[in-house]
Protein backbone atom coordinates (compact mmCIF):
# COMPACT_ATOMS: atom_id res chain seq x y z
CA UNK A 1 0.00 0.00 0.00
CA UNK A 2 2.77 2.43 0.86
CA UNK A 3 4.32 2.04 -2.56
CA UNK A 4 1.09 3.33 -4.03
CA UNK A 5 0.68 6.10 -1.45
CA UNK A 6 4.17 7.52 -1.62
CA UNK A 7 4.69 6.92 -5.30
CA UNK A 8 7.99 5.23 -4.51
CA UNK A 9 9.24 1.86 -5.72
CA UNK A 10 5.99 0.99 -7.47
CA UNK A 11 8.02 -0.95 -10.03
CA UNK A 12 8.96 -3.62 -7.49
CA UNK A 13 7.76 -7.16 -8.02
CA UNK A 14 4.99 -8.33 -5.70
CA UNK A 15 7.20 -10.24 -3.26
CA UNK A 16 9.49 -7.23 -2.80
CA UNK A 17 6.51 -4.91 -2.24
CA UNK A 18 5.38 -7.27 0.50
CA UNK A 19 8.83 -7.28 2.08
CA UNK A 20 9.00 -3.49 1.88
CA UNK A 21 5.59 -3.23 3.52
CA UNK A 22 6.70 -5.64 6.24
CA UNK A 23 9.59 -3.31 7.03
CA UNK A 24 7.26 -0.32 7.13
CA UNK A 25 4.81 -2.16 9.39
CA UNK A 26 7.66 -3.13 11.74
CA UNK A 27 8.93 0.46 11.87
CA UNK A 28 5.40 1.71 12.49
CA UNK A 29 4.89 -0.80 15.29
CA UNK A 30 8.09 0.33 17.02
CA UNK A 31 7.08 3.98 16.72
CA UNK A 32 3.79 3.31 18.48
CA UNK A 33 5.67 2.30 21.63
CA UNK A 34 9.00 4.12 21.36
CA UNK A 35 10.25 7.63 20.76
CA UNK A 36 11.58 8.18 17.23
CA UNK A 37 15.02 9.18 18.50
CA UNK A 38 15.41 5.98 20.51
CA UNK A 39 14.67 3.62 17.61
CA UNK A 40 17.71 2.17 15.86
CA UNK A 41 17.55 1.00 12.27
CA UNK A 42 18.78 -2.43 13.35
CA UNK A 43 15.76 -2.64 15.70
CA UNK A 44 13.48 -2.24 12.69
CA UNK A 45 15.36 -4.91 10.73
CA UNK A 46 15.05 -7.32 13.66
CA UNK A 47 11.33 -6.55 14.11
CA UNK A 48 10.74 -7.13 10.39
CA UNK A 49 12.90 -10.28 10.42
CA UNK A 50 15.11 -9.07 7.58
CA UNK A 51 18.84 -8.52 7.32
CA UNK A 52 20.05 -4.95 7.83
CA UNK A 53 21.45 -4.93 4.30
CA UNK A 54 18.04 -5.97 2.96
CA UNK A 55 16.38 -3.05 4.73
CA UNK A 56 18.86 -0.63 3.15
CA UNK A 57 17.90 -1.86 -0.31
CA UNK A 58 14.49 -0.30 0.22
CA UNK A 59 15.30 2.68 2.46
CA UNK A 60 18.54 4.63 2.32
CA UNK A 61 18.46 5.87 5.92
CA UNK A 62 16.40 5.97 9.10
CA UNK A 63 14.98 9.33 7.99
CA UNK A 64 13.99 7.92 4.61
CA UNK A 65 12.34 4.92 6.26
CA UNK A 66 10.37 6.98 8.77
CA UNK A 67 9.33 9.58 6.21
CA UNK A 68 7.61 6.71 4.43
CA UNK A 69 6.23 5.41 7.73
CA UNK A 70 4.55 8.70 8.66
CA UNK A 71 3.29 9.09 5.10
CA UNK A 72 1.86 5.57 5.22
CA UNK A 73 0.26 6.35 8.61
CA UNK A 74 -1.07 9.83 7.80
CA UNK A 75 -2.46 9.71 4.28
CA UNK A 76 -5.29 7.19 4.94
CA UNK A 77 -6.89 9.76 7.28
CA UNK A 78 -7.88 11.65 4.12
CA UNK A 79 -9.62 8.54 2.78
CA UNK A 80 -11.92 8.23 5.78
CA UNK A 81 -15.65 8.76 5.41
CA UNK A 82 -16.25 12.51 4.97
CA UNK A 83 -20.06 12.38 5.17
CA UNK A 84 -19.92 14.07 8.58
CA UNK A 85 -18.84 17.29 6.80
CA UNK A 86 -21.69 17.48 4.30
CA UNK A 87 -24.11 19.50 6.41
CA UNK A 88 -21.60 21.61 8.35
CA UNK A 89 -20.51 25.15 7.68
CA UNK A 90 -16.95 26.03 6.75
CA UNK A 91 -15.73 26.92 10.23
CA UNK A 92 -17.43 23.88 11.74
CA UNK A 93 -15.68 21.60 9.23
CA UNK A 94 -12.28 23.17 9.88
CA UNK A 95 -12.81 23.00 13.63
CA UNK A 96 -13.75 19.32 13.41
CA UNK A 97 -10.71 18.52 11.26
CA UNK A 98 -8.43 20.14 13.83
CA UNK A 99 -10.12 18.32 16.68
CA UNK A 100 -9.60 15.05 14.81
CA UNK A 101 -5.92 15.94 14.34
CA UNK A 102 -5.52 16.56 18.08
CA UNK A 103 -7.32 13.31 18.83
CA UNK A 104 -4.85 11.48 16.58
CA UNK A 105 -1.99 13.24 18.36
CA UNK A 106 -3.37 12.20 21.73
CA UNK A 107 -3.45 8.56 20.60
CA UNK A 108 -0.09 8.51 18.77
CA UNK A 109 2.13 11.42 19.88
CA UNK A 110 5.30 9.68 18.66
CA UNK A 111 4.12 9.93 15.06
CA UNK A 112 3.63 13.68 15.32
CA UNK A 113 7.03 14.10 16.94
CA UNK A 114 8.60 12.14 14.09
CA UNK A 115 6.83 14.37 11.56
CA UNK A 116 8.16 17.50 13.27
CA UNK A 117 11.69 16.13 13.28
CA UNK A 118 11.56 14.90 9.68
CA UNK A 119 10.30 18.27 8.46
CA UNK A 120 13.67 19.69 9.54
CA UNK A 121 15.70 17.21 7.48
CA UNK A 122 18.46 18.21 5.10
CA UNK A 123 17.95 15.09 2.97
CA UNK A 124 16.33 16.25 -0.30
CA UNK A 125 14.58 12.92 -0.88
CA UNK A 126 13.03 13.01 2.58
CA UNK A 127 12.17 16.70 2.22
CA UNK A 128 10.34 16.01 -1.04
CA UNK A 129 8.27 13.25 0.54
CA UNK A 130 7.43 15.39 3.58
CA UNK A 131 6.41 18.24 1.30
CA UNK A 132 4.16 15.84 -0.60
CA UNK A 133 2.67 14.66 2.68
CA UNK A 134 1.96 18.25 3.72
CA UNK A 135 0.22 18.94 0.42
CA UNK A 136 -2.00 15.86 0.79
CA UNK A 137 -2.92 16.64 4.41
CA UNK A 138 -3.69 20.29 3.64
CA UNK A 139 -5.99 19.47 0.72
CA UNK A 140 -9.25 19.00 2.72
CA UNK A 141 -8.92 22.37 4.46
CA UNK A 142 -7.91 24.02 1.20
CA UNK A 143 -11.12 22.60 -0.30
CA UNK A 144 -13.12 23.90 2.68
CA UNK A 145 -11.87 27.38 1.77
CA UNK A 146 -12.66 27.12 -1.95
CA UNK A 147 -14.87 30.22 -1.84
CA UNK A 148 -11.68 32.33 -1.69
CA UNK A 149 -9.25 32.93 -4.52
CA UNK A 150 -6.74 30.10 -4.60
CA UNK A 151 -3.82 32.11 -3.21
CA UNK A 152 -5.82 33.26 -0.17
CA UNK A 153 -7.20 29.76 0.40
CA UNK A 154 -3.63 28.40 0.25
CA UNK A 155 -2.35 31.08 2.66
CA UNK A 156 -5.09 30.44 5.24
CA UNK A 157 -4.57 26.69 4.91
CA UNK A 158 -0.85 27.15 5.55
CA UNK A 159 -1.63 29.27 8.62
CA UNK A 160 -4.00 26.61 9.97
CA UNK A 161 -1.31 23.94 9.74
CA UNK A 162 1.38 26.22 11.15
CA UNK A 163 -0.78 26.86 14.21
CA UNK A 164 -1.61 23.17 14.58
CA UNK A 165 1.98 21.96 14.29
CA UNK A 166 3.27 24.68 16.63
CA UNK A 167 0.70 23.57 19.20
CA UNK A 168 1.78 19.95 18.72
CA UNK A 169 5.38 20.99 19.41
CA UNK A 170 4.23 22.82 22.54
CA UNK A 171 2.21 19.82 23.67
CA UNK A 172 5.23 17.57 23.23
CA UNK A 173 7.42 19.95 25.25
CA UNK A 174 4.79 20.34 27.99
CA UNK A 175 4.36 24.04 27.26
CA UNK A 176 0.62 23.60 26.56
CA UNK A 177 -2.09 21.20 27.67
CA UNK A 178 -4.66 19.64 25.36
CA UNK A 179 -7.34 21.84 26.90
CA UNK A 180 -5.27 24.94 26.08
CA UNK A 181 -4.56 23.65 22.56
CA UNK A 182 -8.28 23.17 21.88
CA UNK A 183 -9.02 26.66 23.18
CA UNK A 184 -6.36 28.25 20.96
CA UNK A 185 -7.53 26.35 17.88
CA UNK A 186 -11.14 27.35 18.56
CA UNK A 187 -10.10 30.99 18.82
CA UNK A 188 -8.11 30.72 15.58
CA UNK A 189 -11.09 29.19 13.78
CA UNK A 190 -13.19 32.10 15.06
CA UNK A 191 -10.73 34.44 13.35
CA UNK A 192 -11.18 32.52 10.11
CA UNK A 193 -14.92 32.95 10.64
CA UNK A 194 -14.47 36.72 10.78
CA UNK A 195 -12.70 36.65 7.41
CA UNK A 196 -15.50 34.50 5.99
CA UNK A 197 -18.10 36.93 7.26
CA UNK A 198 -16.17 39.79 5.65
CA UNK A 199 -16.00 37.87 2.38
CA UNK A 200 -19.68 37.02 2.41
CA UNK A 201 -20.51 40.68 3.06
CA UNK A 202 -18.83 41.50 -0.25
CA UNK A 203 -15.53 42.94 1.01
CA UNK A 204 -13.37 40.54 -1.07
Amino acid sequence: MTGVLSGERTELPAYQKLRRQRILDAAKSLLRDHDYESIQIRDVAAEANVALGTLYRYFTSKEHLYANVVYDWSVPFNSMDQSWAEHQGTTERISQRLRMALAAFEKQPNFYKAILMLRATSDPEVSELMHRLGTVLEQPIHSDLSMFLDDEAADITAMVWCVLMDLVARLLSGDKTLTEAHRILDRFVQMIGLRLAQFEAGAH
